[in-house]
């Protein structure tokens, strides 16, 4: 077996302990003394791993958006009607929306509001 760091030690040997090997089997097993399996075991045990940090919300296929499920079920109508990949048929949408948009705005302008 490789070297293992110190801190890995301990963790292995408070591991093997538990599973009802004796510190002479766990030395041998490790390739180190009794005496550094007895220091390991009295040691304070080495502190806890960080807890694993929680996962972002799913987002839609393709698109750095929450998935909502009406978000989802609107990009799926849209992608059935359109015989198209969720990030085309969203990406059109955006455009016809933001056509229509630019529209109002322009009659907005022209009407001097």
């Amino acid at each position: 077996m490789a070297a293992l760091s110190r801190a890995t030690r301990r963790i292995v040997v408070a591991h093997l302990t538990e599973r009802g090997m004796s510190p002479a089997e766990i030395a041998a097993e490790l390739g180190v003394s009794r005496d550094t399996v007895r220091r390991d075991l009295t040691e304070t045990p080495p502190p806890a791993p960080a807890p694993e940090p929680v996962p972002a919300p799913p987002v839609a296929a393709g698109l750095l958006l929450p998935d909502e499920p009406q978000l989802r079920r609107n990009l799926e109508i849209l992608t059935a009607a359109y015989k198209a990949r969720p990030e085309d048929a969203a990406r059109f949408a955006i455009h016809q929306a933001a056509r229509h948009v630019r529209a109002w705005q322009a009659r907005r302008a022209s009407e001097g509001r």
